[in-house]
């Protein structure tokens, strides 16, 4: 559980978010990773930027997929 200030890890393994080097968006050093909305940004520099920007959405974390139970034997 992630309280104020504290990074909520973002899940950006999906291929979409990787590309050639560019910039980041936030840092300025080269990165292959995308967000969302494909802007270049490392994956721990949005994570610091959605931490001191609670309440706003900038980056965002994919969908995770349900898993299912352990006890859901057939």
């Amino acid at each position: 559980m992630t309280g104020p200030g504290q990074p909520m890890l973002l899940d950006w393994r999906a291929s979409l978010h990787f590309r050639r080097d560019t910039p980041c968006v936030l840092c300025g050093n080269p990165t292959p990773l995308r967000s969302h909305a494909g802007k270049a940004a490392h994956k721990v520099c949005a994570e610091a930027w959605n931490a001191k920007h609670p309440g706003e959405t900038r980056f965002v974390s994919d969908a995770q997929p349900r898993r299912k139970r352990d006890d859901d034997h057939a």
